[in-house]
């Protein structure tokens, strides 16, 4: 799903952090990937996460009640 090891590693993490605290999993669908990279490029440019975390929140957890 991602290309290189970097960002496998860092969601294989994220995931366990949030399995360990009952905040569900974040799945990056297909459908969705070319919007996750246009705002993770974003977030690499200008430090700020507020947008890639909230549309994260919104699309791409499962495994919870929002």
């Amino acid at each position: 799903m991602f290309i290189d090891g970097n960002k496998r590693v860092a969601m294989l993490f994220a995931n366990k952090i949030m399995i360990d605290n009952g905040c569900g999993i974040i799945t990056i669908a297909q459908e969705n990937q070319a919007t996750f990279y246009e705002k993770l490029i974003k977030y690499y440019e200008t430090n700020d996460m507020n947008d890639i975390k909230n549309w994260i929140y919104t699309n791409c957890i499962d495994g919870m009640e929002l």
